[in-house]
């Protein structure tokens, strides 16, 4: 005969054990060795939140791993910063990490961050620049002379409109709030801005966008493909490779609770002193360019992509005649 103590038992015992399981399943099934993760990112970039979020929430420590944002001005000094052991895993473009690549630098493309097109093109309110022709002389400004969507817009330029965007017109280079200002001031004609830039120059009524990289990459009929990488030293990711895993875990859920969440983007939100609507801007556009996983076709539509800008841009543009070998990798996703 079952006593009430021996039931009361059998309950507690069956309520351990869902307890247990659902401890064991509320586990991450990915985890890093506890080390630390240097993160370079840019603070006036959409890599910026991730870079707030994760260690805001605790996901680091969730997936075994503490990260360590190291903000950085520029591509230019990140790429400085990964050569020199400054950071283990930042913010490339592709054919930044290829070009790198090429140099001898042992870094790779671990994880994509935004879809290729997700920057624009601003003007003054009130420029007589109606058309992408009309840049032809004109001062132009650009985050980096050797990004992806500096080479693209070369490449439009010249296969569309006919003219060298570097020796037809003048270039300018410069982190995106110089630029803003440079174009505020009549510095500049017209400039690429970042995404999460253009949402609060917008609000300010001053600007007004001419066109959106989306559209120059739809015209060069290129396929859809990241333009934004995380890419890891080499060395790094070898020694750690579970720390670059739980890393891209940890983003990856940071991504997907920004996608759910409005709330999450506020705290991040205040170094770029966006108003609520530039926010609401902003945060609408980044949810709908951001990545997280590479496809199993993403190297073959990059390489198409390569292939077709070199054609239309030039070796001199791409900064290198071949695409290495091992300039990314599925393995750490």
């Amino acid at each position: 005969m079952i006593t009430t103590l021996t039931r009361v038992l059998f309950a507690v015992s069956a309520l351990l054990a869902v307890g247990a399981v659902s401890a064991r399943a509320a586990e991450p099934a990915v985890k890093g060795d506890g080390g630390k993760v240097r993160l370079l990112y840019y603070p006036s970039g959409t890599n910026a939140f991730p870079a707030a979020i994760i260690p805001k929430l605790g996901l680091d420590k969730k997936y075994g791993f503490e990260i360590v944002p190291v903000p950085t001005a520029s591509p230019a000094t990140m790429a400085t910063a990964i050569q020199s052991g400054a950071g283990d895993i930042g913010m490339f473009g592709w054919n930044d990490t290829a070009r790198m690549r090429n140099a001898g630098v042992k870094i790779i493309g671990v994880a994509p961050f935004l879809t290729f097109g997700a920057d624009f093109i601003v003007v003054l309110k009130d420029s007589p620049i109606k058309t992408y022709a009309d840049l032809k002389g004109k001062k132009v400004g650009v985050p980096s002379r050797v990004s992806i969507n500096t080479i693209a817009m070369r490449a439009i330029a010249e296969q569309k409109y006919h003219f060298d965007l570097m020796k037809d017109s003048s270039m300018q280079d410069g982190a995106p709030t110089l630029l803003w200002a440079l174009l505020e001031q009549g510095q500049l004609d017209a400039s690429e801005i970042f995404n999460s830039v253009v949402p609060s120059m917008m609000v300010t009524g001053k600007f007004r966008i001419l066109t959106n990289i989306k559209a120059i990459v739809d015209q060069l009929g290129l396929p859809e493909t990241p333009y934004l990488f995380y890419s890891a030293d080499e060395t790094f990711a070898k020694a750690h490779p579970d720390n670059v895993r739980a890393f891209l875990a940890a983003n990856a859920e940071s991504i997907e609770i920004m996608r759910k969440d409005d709330d999450v983007w506020v705290e991040p939100a205040k170094p770029f002193n966006m108003t609520p609507e530039a926010l609401a801007s902003f945060r609408a556009e980044a949810r709908a360019d951001l990545q997280t996983k590479f496809k199993a076709t993403t190297e073959a539509d990059l390489r198409k992509t390569f292939d077709l800008l070199l054609a239309t841009a030039g070796a001199d543009a791409m900064g290198m005649s071949v695409l290495p070998a091992g300039f990314m990798t599925l393995d750490y996703q």
